[in-house]
C-alpha cells in the first residue's frame, strides 16, 4: 500500500506536465466556451428557448460591445454558466473577451 503510495505520488509531477498550458484562444473557447455555446458562438439550437444568450452574437452585453460586462461574466458566470476566475487566468480571460468580439466578424461568416 505504501509503494503504491510514493509510486503515485512520484508520478504527480509527471501527470502534470502532460496537461497543454498555452492554449491559443480558439482552442481555449473550444475548451471551455464552445461546449454551450457553440463553435461559432451562436449556440445550441435546442437550449436558445430557455437561454437564448447561449447565442453570443444576440446578447446584449456583446451587441453592445460591453467588453466589461462580458468579462465579468467570464469570470463570475451567472445561472446556469459557471465561473472561469479559478481555472483561468486574467490574460486568458481577456482573450476570451477579444475572441467573443470577434466571433461575428470571422471570415467565413463575412462570406457564406
Amino acid at each position: 500500500m505504501k509503494l503504491r503510495l510514493l509510486l503515485l505520488l512520484a508520478a504527480l509531477p509527471l501527470l502534470a506536465g502532460c496537461a497543454r498550458k498555452n492554449l491559443s484562444t480558439p482552442e481555449l473557447y473550444t475548451a471551455h466556451c464552445a461546449r454551450c455555446h457553440g463553435r461559432d458562438g451562436r449556440g445550441d439550437r435546442r437550449h436558445l428557448d430557455r437561454y437564448p444568450y447561449l447565442d453570443l452574437l444576440a446578447s446584449p452585453m456583446v451587441r453592445q460591445g460591453d467588453r466589461a460586462a462580458v468579462r465579468i461574466r467570464i469570470v463570475d458566470g451567472d445561472g446556469p454558466m459557471p465561473g472561469f476566475a479559478r481555472r483561468l487566468t486574467p490574460s486568458q480571460i481577456e482573450r476570451l473577451v477579444d475572441f467573443t468580439f470577434q466571433l461575428g466578424h470571422s471570415p467565413e461568416k463575412e462570406h457564406p
